[in-house]
């Protein structure tokens, strides 16, 4: 627990540092801090100096959960006391380093006021809240692509809060994806419980105690609200034989789309009887009704995503192949890479192994062409499905690395591509290495097979 309570305090020690710091701020980012959330966007070398005191604050508490985590000996009470101390500590962080907050409470009051999220369209009417999202993100906003559930929730937030002030629906935001970061906590150990105490522990500390994952939940990003929907979804299977506890999982879905992956893999930790059975013919059909309720989604990336999207990766292992070969070859090459990596992944699963939710996360991983930090609150519950600590460790140390790639951001628009290198190969390098060690737990018994074969045929042939 002394160890633990080294994560917050680190948080409120980088905190304390930016906040002496932003007293003496150029009058070049004077607009950004006048808004009701400050975004940290290209602010140069005050930007960066910005994010060296949350990123020393990140390493800092990255060491006691690394340590926190080996031990595996802290209680659920106690994980989620040090994730809310831990989220409070972030949250009084001066700044943020991304605009996505800004970008749900739009869609909120979008759809408060009876416009289609869904449509790259320009806002005509103009309270408060929508002229400060239009500031940061320009009109027409981006395109939602976040589940109609959610939509919900951000509008009924909206609804609640925008009386209170411009920033209330920001800051509620920020403080629902906490909670829902604290809520990890005792889901995680109960969609944990059947790899047993230790295992279910271990989840608990390192999806609910990983700094990136406190740092992107004070953010406000929705991904461990979708998370959380997923881990009660399992723990429910879990604890139940129910089978409309599968169906539970489409709501994670009805977030945010990495939920539809983890319902494909939530049937392998059903036995194989007649209720693994309804269980999958369960979430099937819930699959299906999630997709349906998901049609105005679909038709906006269709329409006004995918109609104008350009490949363009960034500090990912796509970005450097595109800088050796041409960028449609370096897609090609990275796809069927990883494509074979996560078909592995999905053998594994099929045969009723849970590592290879940890393989084929790894390799989809890889494939991203452009990571940001909370995508790695993804990796978390993959990677904890690992017997092997080689790759259960380069996965948590590839959601820690991603942190990185705010510091672009943060900095210059022309960023130096010396240091962009050193970023992607620090993002790419541990899910390579998780695959590696993927490669040598195949190989083992494969090599043992062959030995075998060739030993058996020995007598054969000295006859």
């Amino acid at each position: 627990m002394r160890v633990a309570l080294f994560i917050p305090a680190a948080f409120l020690a980088a905190s304390a540092a930016a906040r002496l710091l932003i007293v003496h701020h150029p009058a070049s980012v004077d607009a950004d801090l006048a808004q009701p959330l400050a975004v940290v966007t290209y602010w140069k070398a005050f930007g960066g100096m910005l994010f060296a005191f949350l990123a020393a604050g990140m390493a800092a508490g990255s060491a006691a959960y690394a340590a926190v985590l080996r031990s595996a000996a802290l209680s659920v009470r106690n994980t989620a006391l040090i994730c809310a101390l831990s989220c409070a500590a972030a949250l009084s962080f001066p700044v943020v380093f991304s605009s996505d907050v800004y970008a749900y409470a739009g869609y909120g009051d979008m759809a408060l006021h009876g416009v289609n999220p869904y449509a790259h369209m320009v806002v005509q009417h103009g309270d408060a809240l929508l002229r400060a999202v239009i500031w940061q993100w320009g009109n027409p906003p981006p395109v939602c692509v976040y589940g109609e559930m959610f939509v919900r929730i951000a509008e009924a937030i909206v609804a609640a809060t925008l009386p209170l002030g411009t920033a209330a629906p920001l800051w509620a935001l920020r403080l629902l994806s906490c909670a829902a970061l604290v809520a990890c906590a005792p889901l995680a150990r109960a969609a944990f419980a059947p790899l047993g105490k230790r295992g279910a522990a271990s989840a608990a500390i390192g999806i609910a105690l990983n700094p990136v994952a406190i740092v992107t939940a004070a953010a406000g990003h929705n991904d461990a609200l979708a998370l959380a929907a997923v881990l009660a979804a399992f723990g429910a299977a879990a604890g139940s034989s129910w089978p409309l506890a599968s169906a539970a999982m489409t709501l994670g879905a009805l977030i945010k789309a990495p939920a539809f992956a983890a319902a494909a893999g939530m049937a392998f930790f059903s036995q194989r009887d007649a209720a693994w059975r309804r269980s999958i013919a369960v979430a099937a059909a819930a699959t299906f009704l999630a997709l349906a309720a998901s049609l105005p989604l679909l038709h906006g990336v269709r329409d006004h995503v995918l109609a104008h999207a350009r490949f363009a990766p960034q500090f990912s292992l796509s970005a450097l192949l595109a800088s050796i070969v041409p960028a449609q070859t370096a897609v090609w090459i990275v796809l069927a890479g990883c494509g074979l990596g996560a078909i592995a992944g999905t053998a594994r699963l099929l045969r009723g192994d849970p590592q290879g939710a940890a393989v084929a996360a790894a390799a989809l991983w890889l494939a991203i062409p452009n990571p940001h930090p909370w995508y790695g609150l993804w990796l978390l519950p993959a990677a904890f499905l690992a017997r092997s600590g080689l790759l259960r460790w380069s996965l948590v140390a590839a959601s820690l690395a991603v942190a990185l790639r705010d510091w672009p951001d943060a900095t210059w628009r022309a960023f130096p591509a010396a240091a962009a290198i050193a970023i992607a190969c620090a993002q790419f390098v541990p899910a390579l290495v998780a695959l590696t060690a993927c490669t040598r737990d195949l190989v083992r018994p494969g090599r043992r097979a062959f030995r075998t074969m060739v030993l058996g045929f020995a007598p054969l042939h000295s006859r």
